[in-house]
């Protein structure tokens, strides 16, 4: 198969534009706290926009279909979270849990055969 999943390239720009969100958040940080939480969560974001780079040929399925659903949809509460991030806890706690949901569509499009 040589066309990208595009289900899986969406997931990828969505990451992509989280990171940029992030990185003009940890310009405006005024703690140190807040820059390394940051920071910490660029990262973690950054390891599944490779993963996903790895899988962008795999075959368009029904289950990453669904499971990309639910990142889009999880990307509301992130824009909140970010839009809060003075409470730090709350921040890193979405984006956890967002992370998940793309940890989901990384793990069913490796399933692909």
């Amino acid at each position: 198969m040589s066309d990208k999943n595009s289900d899986l390239v969406a997931v990828q720009k969505q990451l992509i534009g989280l990171i940029d969100d992030l990185s003009r958040q940890q310009e405006d940080a005024t703690s140190a706290a807040a820059i390394k939480a940051i920071g910490r969560e660029i990262v973690e974001v950054n390891h599944r926009v490779t993963m996903i780079g790895q899988l962008v040929f795999k075959e368009r399925t029904q289950k990453i279909k669904v499971a990309v659903h639910a990142v889009i949809e999880g990307k509301k509460a992130v824009d909140d979270a970010i839009k809060s991030i003075q409470k730090l806890n709350a921040f890193v706690t979405t984006i956890t849990k967002y992370l998940a949901l793309v940890d989901k569509v990384i793990d069913t499009a490796k399933l692909v055969a």
